[in-house]
């Protein structure tokens, strides 16, 4: 079996860059190929689970409270200091939903 290595190329500043050889493009191609079809039928997929509460219903997510309740509040919505707080933090997650 033949390896083709990364052609690396020098910009004249002395910085180098690997470029991917052109034999390769028809493996990345296959491979993202198979990955979005993989995922396509879920696009228009309804909520399920627990994305009914922690999406749909959140205050957090809907913008109804300040954008400072995100980091105050649960993965759900719920004051973390509240005793039904699930205690799952994950403002980052909030806010790319809102």
């Amino acid at each position: 079996m033949k390896r083709r290595a990364a052609a690396v190329v020098s910009s004249g500043n002395g910085v180098e860059e690997k470029r991917i050889s052109p034999s390769s493009w028809p493996m990345y191609s296959l491979v993202s190929t198979v990955a979005i079809a993989c995922y396509l039928n879920g696009i228009n997929g309804d909520f399920v689970h627990d994305d009914i509460p922690a999406v749909t219903l959140n205050k957090d997510v809907l913008a109804r409270n300040p954008i400072t309740h995100v980091f105050k509040n649960d993965f759900w919505g719920t004051p973390m200091a509240d005793a039904a707080s699930h205690k799952s933090y994950r403002p980052l997650t909030i806010l790319t939903f809102r």
